[in-house]
């Protein structure tokens, strides 16, 4: 994300139509896209203050000595010297007197030791946890803290299970669906019909000696296409394969160019809470073809994508062919997905966060 784009959020924290001030934080990498990801929330609360450091260590010796320190009893093992800064930042701004929510937007990046410096009945704390089920219990140190925040956003049911084990009032715990900007990520009317691009995006927790598998199935059909949008150290996987064509290093323009030209959308996941390709590719007008893993079908229907059970080669070779073979088929799930898409717009995600707020300010000063 630019510089210039995150300053753009960075606007001194405003109560709106009376609602208590909102103090958002997160880290940010250089490489995030501006119109991807859970940061563009920030667009759509309101005047609120986006608080935001680089998510790296520093790279001087001493601060990164004192960083790699603080890192050891965070609460979540993924803290870095950005976390650090970040939640200095945050109590810096308490201390000048500010008063209302303070929302960690990755709490389970960055959430170390602010739980233990905010006070509830002026500052109550709002975290936002993404991670999966099988990988959060290794990842949070002291799962006991949890209960310290007031308000605790998943992006899918299939977390809650854990914070109820670690005792966290389910009062506290709200599930709020990812959104999607469905104003930037549209379909386009000039399609191409053939042949049938079959795309696949995303790195995180993707399966690709399955995508691999997939793709091998289809080298000899010249009427399907794969794309495949990923990090480098992924290319090899996929050498050989004709129909491949293998993207990296994509902006914002680049990207949408690839949904509103692709057919369907294949994700092959190990695991997922909520997933920005999902979304945006069904903003696009895309049917989905995914496997029915964490919270994928809390997002995705019958109606707008084929899901199958995981690993499974076959039914997802299938579900491509009976979607390429059919126009229709695809228009009419296009569509649908399009409508869901619609739903999860940012503005309908912000609404449903601003209510998490009201809960959490109510909550503590009762």
């Amino acid at each position: 994300m630019s510089r210039q784009a995150i300053m753009q959020r960075a606007s001194p924290a405003i109560a709106v139509n009376g609602s208590d001030p909102v103090l958002l934080l997160s880290t940010v990498n250089s490489t995030l896209a501006q119109r991807s990801g859970y940061h563009v929330l920030a667009d759509y609360l309101g005047e609120t203050e986006f608080v935001y450091a680089a998510r790296k260590d520093p790279q001087i010796l001493v601060p990164w000595f004192f960083a790699r320190v603080s890192a050891q009893m965070a609460l979540t093992r993924y803290y870095l010297g950005g976390s650090a800064a970040l939640e200095w930042k945050a109590w810096r701004r308490v201390r000048c007197g500010f008063r209302g929510v303070v929302h960690m937007m990755w709490a389970d990046h960055d959430l170390g030791y602010l739980d233990l410096m905010l006070r509830d009945d002026t500052t109550p704390l709002c975290g936002t946890f993404h991670l999966c089920s099988d990988t959060i219990a290794q990842t949070i140190r002291f799962p006991g803290r949890l209960r310290r925040l007031a308000a605790i956003i998943l992006m899918s049911e299939s977390q809650r299970r854990f914070f109820l084990s670690v005792g966290v009032e389910p009062s506290r715990i709200h599930v709020v669906l990812h959104g999607v900007d469905a104003d930037y990520f549209t379909p386009t009317s000039d399609k191409p019909v053939d042949p049938v691009t079959v795309l696949s995006v995303g790195n995180t927790r993707r399966n690709f000696p399955l995508l691999a598998q997939v793709c091998q199935a289809f080298r000899g059909n010249s009427r399907i296409r794969f794309r495949i949008v990923a990090s480098p150290d992924r290319r090899d996987l996929f050498a050989g394969i004709p129909n491949v064509e293998f993207l990296c290093g994509l902006r914002d323009p680049e990207l949408l160019s690839c949904y509103q030209q692709a057919s369907l959308l294949l994700q092959t996941l190990e695991n997922s809470t909520a997933n920005n390709a999902v979304l945006e590719a069904m903003a696009c007008g895309l049917p989905v073809v995914a496997e029915r893993v964490g919270g994928i079908s809390e997002y995705v229907s019958r109606e707008n994508a084929i899901l199958t059970e995981p690993n499974d080669v076959d039914t997802l070779v299938r579900a491509i062919r009976v979607l390429a073979e059919s126009r229709q088929a695809r228009e009419q799930m296009g569509q649908a997905a399009r409508q869901r898409a619609e739903q999860l717009h940012w503005k309908n995600v912000a609404h449903w966060t601003r209510e998490v707020y009201k809960q959490a300010i109510t909550g503590t000063r009762r």
